[in-house]
């Protein structure tokens, strides 16, 4: 009972987010007074481009989005996109084994199939997967110059499959007159190599070219937590982009990027069903790219984005070298954005775009489907510090088709103070998967038809609201913000099917509800000496009353940059995780609650070279963020980088 009573706690945490938000408001009430009679400066004029897809004040912005810069990421050099994307509030992963295994995410307790993952404007989501998603075991941050994470429901501007979230990645390019390169290699624990270098060429006119290589190679350990045989992994991407300017007021560009990655894996005990040591590998490539023109008229008043996109993924898995599965998914895209700007307080955004995807693999002949879909977005600010966003959608899937959507948005800078103010409100939805439609799967003593045709498109709402208080000309800065994202007809697999059950995929009726709250607080302490902190409570209560896996209740991330001598730099990261299941039972299966402690020094022995040491899991903490499957322990790391002046 005492189990069922925790579960059911939305209307607990309404009153929790409530009475925070509450007692919050009060002081940046008295805050806020205090800023007008002082004259504290406004906040900070961070841009964002994720949220209205055009460049926007982040004071302007009402939705919740979380921003690292390069400069972000050189704190801690971390090879993998998802150890940074871990450490922002709202955001949690968990991996089945060492590095380039399966990797699970979600945002608010939203699963990587309710996030857009863009790089450079590329969809790079993989079709042919159980669920449509983005592999992020195999994403590297080797050439990633800025990550923007918006949450909540954006399929108006992003269409479906964005209803947790967008992530947005943005890849080096040149940015200094002339020819420049910049990289670094690394060794380390697990026999671990890894290096990335960027070269490009910035012209006077601004037309811009750069090609990152970057690659990782790890002899890694075991998958199965019982295992002792060490699961590798090898992965080389090269990227590269560029823009050229016909005219001050037209330019085209491209994006583009291949992927091979090749890793070990475990399979199951066939007594016992727990991960075991086994001889199966997998080899995944991926081709994407994008190309496109801008053309700017009426003195840049009417900005115009015509691209196209495409990519295809292949995935194979072999045991003792020989290919005993496959899968292949492909997608291209046409897209077509407007920005129009009225003046000063009055843009309207609007555009059109068209997809078709498809899939095939060792068991099911080739699957597509298509959508189109259109959209305007008016944003304006009828006083001084107001701005509101309002924006709806239509798209048309050529199996279930219509489907409408809205977003709205406010943010509220208070004049003359650090006070910001924010809410926002959004609609959206996925539909099946190629592969939950159409899948089969071989279960040893026959095929399994485990796709549902009858399936039902799932439908959810969100919203949000926040303030953003800063104090001491933003030296020190704190937020809260409440969440909730509710779905209705969640798709489910019943891992009973084929030993009974009537269906593998099908509608959960009723609402699966994710709700929470997000805290963080950056705080310069003295020069040289900052500190930053995010804590985010996330409850999920499906339709049944079963919590969902692998989103924990309790995430709580604490960073420490210092820079105690010239030259010298350090930076220490904390992440405790607490409450998380492995599955719902009966009876649900806990996993541990962990602490990681990570930490890096560097040190500038010549101008534009540095050389560090980090570590990862410096308390040798024990711990799985999936039942039985391997983590790494304590690791040490030392390596160099560079950054070469341009000509």
């Amino acid at each position: 009972m005492s189990y069922r009573i925790e579960l059911n706690s939305r209307r607990r945490i309404r009153a929790y987010a409530k009475a925070l938000l509450l007692s919050t408001g009060a002081v940046i009430a008295s805050t806020a007074a205090f800023a007008q009679s002082t004259g504290t400066t406004v906040l900070e004029g961070i841009t964002v481009y994720s949220a209205n897809r055009t460049p926007t004040e982040a004071s302007k912005v009402g939705s919740s989005v979380e921003v690292l810069t390069e400069k972000d990421l050189e704190k801690q050099s971390r090879i993998y996109l998802k150890d940074y994307l871990e450490q922002l509030p709202g955001v949690n992963f968990s991996q089945n084994g060492p590095p380039g295994s399966t990797t699970r995410m979600n945002i608010r307790g939203a699963g990587a199939e309710y996030v857009k993952v863009l790089v450079d404007g590329i969809d790079i989501s993989d079709p042919s997967s159980t669920k449509t998603s983005a592999h992020f075991e195999h994403l590297l941050v080797g050439d990633v110059s800025r990550i923007e994470v918006l949450k909540g429901s954006q399929s108006t501007l992003y269409g479906g499959d964005a209803v947790g979230g967008v992530i947005s990645i943005e890849t080096k390019a040149a940015t200094k007159p002339g020819f420049s390169i910049s990289g670094g290699a690394e060794g380390g624990e697990y026999n671990t190599f890894s290096g990335a270098a960027t070269a490009g060429y910035l012209a006077t006119n601004g037309s811009n070219v750069s090609l990152t290589v970057q690659g990782v190679d790890t002899d890694g350990f075991s998958s199965a937590s019982s295992g002792i045989e060490d699961d590798g992994y090898k992965n080389l991407t090269i990227s590269g982009r560029g823009e050229y300017y016909l005219s001050p007021a037209v330019k085209v560009f491209f994006a583009a990027r291949t992927l091979d990655a090749d890793g070990d894996f475990d399979g199951f005990d066939p007594v016992s069903f727990l991960p075991a040591d086994d001889t199966l590998t997998t080899e995944t490539v991926q081709h994407a790219g994008r190309v496109g023109t801008e053309i700017s008229l009426f003195g840049g008043a009417f900005l115009n984005t015509f691209a196209i996109q495409g990519t295809k993924i292949e995935r194979d898995n072999f045991d003792t070298g020989q290919r005993t599965v496959w899968f292949d998914g492909d997608r291209v895209k046409g897209e077509y954005k407007g920005v129009l700007h009225f003046n000063d307080r009055l843009s309207l955004l609007a555009g059109a775009d068209w997809e078709e995807t498809g899939m095939e693999n060792v068991l099911v002949d080739r699957a597509t489907a298509d959508v189109g879909g259109a959209y305007a977005q008016l944003m304006a600010e009828p006083i001084d510090g107001l701005v509101l966003t309002g924006g709806a959608r239509r798209d048309d899937h050529s199996t279930f088709g219509e489907f409408d959507t809205y977003r709205l948005s406010a943010a509220y800078l208070v004049p003359g103070t650090e006070t910001k103010l924010r809410a926002s409100r959004g609609t959206g939805f996925r539909t099946p998967s190629l592969d939950e439609l159409f899948g089969v799967y071989d279960f040893g003593f026959g095929l399994i038809d485990y796709g549902n045709e009858n399936l039902k498109p799932e439908e959810s709402t969100s919203w949000d609201a926040g303030i953003e208080q800063g104090f001491f000309n933003g030296r020190l800065k704190l937020g809260a913000t409440y969440f909730e994202v509710d779905t209705e007809n969640l798709i489910v697999f019943d891992f009973g099917c084929g030993f009974g059950a009537p269906v593998c995929n099908f509608n959960q009726e009723g609402v699966t509800e994710r709700n929470g709250v997000e805290l963080s607080a950056a705080a310069i302490v003295t020069e040289g000496f900052t500190v930053t902190a995010g804590y985010t409570y996330t409850d999920t209560e499906t339709a049944d009353g079963d919590r969902l896996t692998y989103v924990p209740r309790h995430n709580f991330v604490v960073g420490f940059d210092l820079q105690p001598i010239d030259k010298v730099d350090l930076n220490v990261t904390v992440k405790y995780v607490a409450d998380s299941i492995h599955s719902n039972g009966p009876p649900a299966v806990e996993l541990d609650n962990y602490v990681l402690v990570n930490a890096k020094a560097s040190y500038e022995f010549q101008p534009g070279w540095k050389a560090y040491v980090r570590g990862e899991n410096l308390l040798d903490e024990q711990y799985e963020t999936i039942l039985n499957y391997g983590t790494a322990g304590l690791s040490v790391y030392g390596g160099v980088t560079m950054a070469l002046p341009s000509d």
